[in-house]
């Protein structure tokens, strides 16, 4: 009987030693600089390419709730992300969807009747869905079986995928411009776009860059290459718009041109970018002899872009 005590006693003794897979409260306060008073929930999963585990950490503080996203460090974790909302959530729930490529976005629904759906990767980007436009009351995810193994969200009757850069409708036909590699380095600068959609032909790809005025457009954006298929055209160019005529180009754009753009096929297109963070991106293409926009239609994360089409935001 002793000796069953003893390994009892042991066992427990380990259990209370064992360290935690998560952060504790004092670790996160450390990390955030700021009181930690009651762990909601602590989950972890993968959300970027590496290899490592993220540490999702929703709690409370002073009535308001609080996301932490953290990354395995040598000697304990470092911060990713720290984001407060504005008051104390009702009834959050956290889910992970797939954007492809090893990558994911935290799903966060709350509130209690209507939900309110909000959208997380590991550093900066956020999206909400609420309101009575979209059917949060169903929430629905579905794997694409093909590379890059990324997951539709379905809200009810209507359903939206990342484009890099934002949540955007879907239509299982269109093709499927996605923003792969945004980088903004200088000479070294590059955007890559692929098609995880459809096949489509004489593609029109158009990146319009709204941060830039004409008096800065030489310090802060120019093409590094020689390219055919590549036009740069400055603020002030007249070229048509949307509905017929000609409008003055208020900001630089680019225009890509593709004779067939296949699935998964990419587009790299070296640059100098200096300063830019937002922009925007259409595309125009043939399927089964139609004439097709890219954005069809409004929808969350859509604007009109300075030639007045329906365009893809990143900001």
């Amino acid at each position: 009987m002793k000796r069953l005590t003893a390994t009892t006693l042991l066992l427990i003794f380990a259990l209370a030693c064992r360290k935690s897979p998560h952060p504790s409260g004092g670790e996160l306060e450390k990390l955030i600089g700021s009181p930690v008073e009651k762990i909601l929930l602590q989950k972890k999963y993968q959300l970027d390419a590496s290899a490592s585990l993220e540490d999702i950490t929703l709690y409370e503080t002073a009535q308001k709730t609080h996301l932490a996203v953290l990354t395995p460090a040598d000697k304990g974790y470092t911060l990713l992300r720290h984001h407060e909302f504005g008051s104390a959530l009702i009834e959050p729930k956290v889910f992970f969807i797939a954007t492809g490529n090893k990558k994911s976005h935290i799903l966060l629904t709350y509130g209690s009747g209507k939900k309110t759906i909000a959208l997380f990767d590991a550093t900066a980007f956020i999206q909400t869905f609420e309101g009575d436009a979209f059917d949060t009351a169903s929430v629905k995810m579905t794997k694409v079986e093909e590379k890059p193994n990324d997951e539709i969200l379905n809200l009810g009757q209507n359903a939206y995928r990342f484009n890099g850069m934002q949540w955007l409708p879907w239509q299982a036909d269109e093709i499927w411009p996605f923003l792969e590699v945004f980088e903004v380095a200088g000479e070294q600068s590059v955007i890559e776009i692929s098609n995880r959609g459809q096949f489509g032909t004489r593609a029109l790809v158009t990146l319009a860059f709204p941060e830039v005025k004409a008096s800065d457009l030489a310090s802060r954006l120019r093409l590094t290459k020689e390219i055919p298929t590549v036009s740069l055209y400055k603020p002030g160019a007249s070229v048509h718009k949307n509905g017929g005529g000609n409008v003055a180009l208020p900001h630089p754009l680019v225009e890509i041109r593709k004779d067939s753009w296949s699935k998964n096929a990419r587009i790299k297109l070296p640059l100098f970018m200096s300063g830019i963070r937002e922009i925007t991106m259409r595309a125009v293409y043939s399927q089964r002899g139609q004439n097709l926009n890219w954005p069809a239609a409004a929808g969350p994360g859509i604007v009109k872009d300075g030639q007045g089409y329906f365009a893809a935001q990143r900001k």
